[in-house]
């Protein structure tokens, strides 16, 4: 369990990072920085779900008597 901590946690980092390494070198106009900004969150959080929502049923899984 601490492995897969320090991996979301490194994603989201990574994740961070990316997103301001792209805004320092590549500034758009505000409305476009936001829009593509808006889009990007809203992809992450449906992928983030997904991954937890997995993750979720995996530990059920584990979690249940056999």
């Amino acid at each position: 369990m601490a492995n897969t901590n320090k991996l979301v946690t490194a994603v989201v980092a990574g994740a961070a990072a990316g997103a301001v390494a792209g805004l320092m070198f590549v500034p758009k106009p505000g409305k476009v920085t936001r829009r593509y900004m808006s889009t990007r969150a809203e992809e992450t959080r449906h992928k983030t779900g997904h991954y937890v929502g997995s993750l979720r049923q995996r530990v059920k899984k584990v979690e249940s008597p056999a």
